[in-house]
Order: C-alpha cells, then sequence, then structure tokens
C-alpha cells in the first residue's frame, strides 16, 4: 500500500500530496476513487494539457475538481460501478464543466483552488 491510502485522504496536506503522486499511483487513486477506467483518465488529462494547463498539479487539481463535479451529476452507473458518459461524453462534458468551473486566468499559470 502506499503511503497515501490509496481511497482514503482525509487531510489537506495529504491531498495536496496526491497531486504530486507518480502517474501510475494518481490514476489508481483516481480508478478506485472515481470508478474511470485509464482511456478515460488520459482523455481527461489530455484535454486539460491541450486546454492549455501544462502544469501537472494544477492540471490533477482540476482533474480532480471535474470527477467530483461528474458524481454529483449523475454520470454514475449504478450498475457498471463506472462513471458513464456515451459518445464524445468526455470532452462534452469536460468544455460545459470548464465554461462554468473555471476561471479563464487559471490556465495563464495562477493557482487554481477547487
Amino acid at each position: 500500500m502506499y503511503a497515501i491510502d490509496i481511497n482514503i485522504v482525509s487531510t489537506h496536506q495529504q491531498m495536496e500530496d496526491l497531486f504530486h503522486l507518480p502517474d501510475r499511483r494518481f490514476f489508481d487513486w483516481c480508478a478506485k476513487s472515481y470508478f474511470i477506467n485509464r482511456g478515460v483518465f488520459n482523455v481527461i488529462d489530455s484535454w486539460l494539457f491541450d486546454y492549455g494547463m501544462k502544469d501537472i498539479v494544477l492540471r490533477r487539481k482540476v482533474m480532480d475538481h471535474y470527477l467530483r463535479y461528474l458524481l454529483s451529476h449523475g454520470f454514475y452507473n449504478e450498475k457498471k460501478h463506472f462513471l458513464q458518459f456515451g459518445k464524445k461524453g468526455v470532452t462534452e462534458s469536460l468544455s460545459s464543466f470548464v465554461e462554468r468551473h473555471l476561471p479563464e486566468q487559471c490556465c495563464d499559470g495562477d493557482l487554481y483552488e477547487a
């Protein structure tokens, strides 16, 4: 098991440490916490990078915020135990999320606080 338990993050510091994990460990945490597979993780990460979020810690914070948003807005399929999007659903929901929830300056190097 990792120094940070994969599914339980109880303090702000533990959450901050999570964003600095190696890629595989961060993905494992996302998969267990948000019910996504590697393909969905890669699409989200690439889309945010292409959108202008070059800083990996910022990108991971936004990814965490986005995935929490999805869980609270009906994207979780109870029967399949995964987030479910449909065709082009990831990119469409990302566009909508960014438009509504991210300040424009977050891609200019400013800090993003979820």
